[in-house]
């Protein structure tokens, strides 16, 4: 799916990076950083977390040594930030709390484990020395709960002494493991690596049960212990990472989700995600504007309409959200039974036609572009249903603005009648249909009225 972008974000993110991060300060907060046996990385890039991840600084490390410094001003915003040294592995990144109040903060981290197993070990800050040491001893708790688990699961003979003896030490484990969870949260003097400890917390299901109802279960208990309502922790990937951790249940493929079936959890999990951070004004924007942002970038259109019409318009979001407010009035405009906005084209005899026309009784819409992607991977299934349903008209306007891409991409598809004015986004058709993704369907009646709204081709 690819969407027209509003540039105010990066916008943001650049004048952020221009006056909070410099490469040499005076009075500053300075992090040192070594990357140890690198041979493949040769940047950090810092990122700092809001409705979105902003990359705000980049600097280069070292070849022989796989060092790098970086100065912050000693008044930035108190927070955790991201040094991403990998711009395509995962896990490849080391979170570092700038509490305001250590100037010096200085940590390695062995790039030769694999990524689970990195560990970063701090030697100055005693804030991030406290999470980093409590972390890691937590990991190695929950790894060796997580093989006992396994033996537990695939043993045959549940009988046998030696699976009891198992069974009680996995008791024992998983009482230790609560034990020092708690015991950090509850004595710990830092309050932003008290943050990350409960939203790290592990919940532990019952191994008897299904693996689907274990994963269940896990996914309803996701939100105990977590501080939802601190809007201080907006500037961190706690919020961001546990929302897209939520959400990934529906993605699960080992759930066999069906279509329907993800759409409903997707409702319902944002009604969760709104219940449990909308105790605070600005943790509920916060919460609308990612859940807006994710399902946009996922090209989700029905629970993007559902989050703005549900919970972005009641919270009155709309007062300086133009993008927003366009997506309303589309919304009103296109409801299913409503007559679809007028199209005219130039027919090749020289003479104009309209959607009335034409006499077949269905029409398609299918807004597309060349260089969309998803759309060239959508188009093959268009053609093959149009050439079935001669009956139908399945008309395809073209978002290109290359004139030589488009009349070579519908060469493959003969059996649809093509259109393109090569304005893109400014398309005067596009603009009255309010697109703002491709692909984008639409299905009319004979009357050309609106029966359905797709962002996939489901006919």
């Amino acid at each position: 799916m690819n969407y027209k972008f509003s540039k105010f974000s990066i916008l943001i993110a650049f004048i952020f990076s221009l006056s909070a991060f410099y490469l040499s300060a005076q009075d500053s907060i300075r992090i040192n950083g070594q990357l140890q046996n690198n041979s493949r990385f040769v940047k950090v890039v810092v990122q700092k977390f809001g409705v979105g991840i902003f990359n705000i600084a980049a600097v280069p490390v070292n070849k022989e040594t796989g060092s790098f410094s970086i100065n912050v001003p000693a008044d930035v915003e108190s927070g955790i930030y991201r040094l991403r040294y990998s711009q395509t592995g995962y896990g490849d990144y080391v979170d570092v709390i700038i509490n305001g109040k250590e100037k010096q903060i200085e940590f390695s981290v062995d790039i030769s484990l694999e990524p689970e197993s990195r560990n970063p070990i701090f030697s100055a800050s005693d804030e991030n020395k406290a999470w980093s040491l409590f972390h890691a001893k937590q990991k190695e708790t929950v790894n060796a709960i997580r093989i006992k688990e396994d033996f537990l699961s695939r043993y045959p003979n549940k009988e046998k002494k030696s699976y009891r003896r198992v069974l009680k030490d996995y008791g024992k484990a998983k009482k230790s493991y609560k034990k020092q969870y708690q015991a950090f949260v509850d004595k710990t003097p830092f309050y932003w690596a008290k943050a990350q400890a409960q939203f790290s917390q592990v919940y532990f299901s019952n191994i008897s049960e299904h693996p689907r109802l274990q994963l269940f279960n896990l996914h309803e208990n996701f939100w105990l212990g977590k501080a939802t309502n601190d809007a201080s922790l907006i500037n961190t990937p706690l919020y961001t990472d546990a929302i897209l951790s939520y959400l990934n249940y529906y993605m699960n493929p080992n759930m066999e989700f069906g279509e329907e079936e993800k759409k409903a959890g997707y409702k319902k999990s944002v009604d969760k995600i709104m219940q449990v951070f909308g105790d605070d004004e600005t943790t509920q924007e916060f919460a609308i504007k990612y859940l807006q942002l994710g399902f946009k970038e996922m090209g989700n259109e029905d629970i993007l309409q559902y989050i703005d019409q549900k919970y972005a318009a009641t919270a009155q979001c709309t007062e300086e959200d133009d993008e927003l407010k366009q997506r309303m009035a589309g919304y009103e405009a296109l409801k299913p039974g409503n007559m679809a906005p007028p199209i005219t084209l130039m027919a090749g005899d020289g003479q104009e036609k309209t959607l009335y026309d034409f006499e077949q009784d269905t029409v398609i819409l299918v807004f597309w572009a060349s260089w969309c992607p998803h759309c060239m991977e959508e188009m093959p299934q268009v053609q093959a249903w149009a050439k079935e349903h001669p009956e139908a008209l399945v008309l395809a306007i073209s978002l290109d603005d290359d004139s030589s891409a488009f009349q070579n991409a519908i060469r493959d598809f003969p059996d649809m009648l093509h259109y393109c004015d090569l304005q893109k986004w400014n398309s005067e058709i596009v603009r009255s249909y309010f697109v703002a993704a491709t692909p984008t369907f639409f299905q009319l009646d004979k009357e050309r009225r609106i029966v359905a709204k797709k962002a996939s081709f489901e006919f």
